[in-house]
């Protein structure tokens, strides 16, 4: 019984997830500056997106994940409980995955920046818009986190915060 309650919970969660309408939305507005210039419109509309696809898989993954975050995790079968560090997993990979295409932006930004064929114009307006975007963001990981805390059992060394699979010696 308790089984097809965590089920129904859990069918309930992903079919409400489908709707846009619990999901933020970032809808940056460019100024004249970043919509006269093609390369510039395309780098901020091509943040915007990535950040709303983060959007997505963070309700998406969060309403998977509701019926269990009060679970006992021993007390699941062996298949929940390999299905719940997956989805644990691929939350942090999502956001792993974000922060690199981040880091990238902010080293093109930078990069925009020394161009000095570039109008001061156009990087201020540059630099507002993307602030609008990372705002959206940071706004997502206060929300949501970048990690579900799915698996009662993480992989760490006590020493550190850094899980030991990644560490470098």
């Amino acid at each position: 019984m308790k089984k097809m309650v965590v089920l129904a919970l859990l069918i309930a969660g992903i079919t409400a997830c489908k709707s846009t309408a619990n999901v933020p939305h970032l809808n940056v507005e460019l100024p004249k500056s970043l919509k006269e210039n093609k390369e510039l419109k395309e780098f901020v509309l091509e943040a915007q997106k990535e950040a709303n696809e983060l959007a997505v898989g963070c309700v998406k993954m969060h309403a998977e994940a509701l019926p269990f975050l009060e679970a006992d995790f021993d007390a699941l079968d062996e298949k929940q409980q390999v299905a719940l560090v997956k989805l644990d997993y691929d939350y942090v990979e999502m956001w792993y995955n974000f922060n690199v295409k981040s880091t990238t932006r902010a080293f093109k930004i930078m990069q925009y920046m020394q161009d000095k064929s570039r109008l001061p114009q156009e990087i201020a307006d540059l630099g507002k818009t993307m602030a609008v975007v990372n705002q959206f963001v940071q706004e997502l990981k206060d929300t949501y986190g970048e990690d579900l805390r799915l698996d009662p059992y993480p992989v760490t060394d006590p020493e550190s915060e850094v899980p030991e699979l990644l560490e470098v010696e």
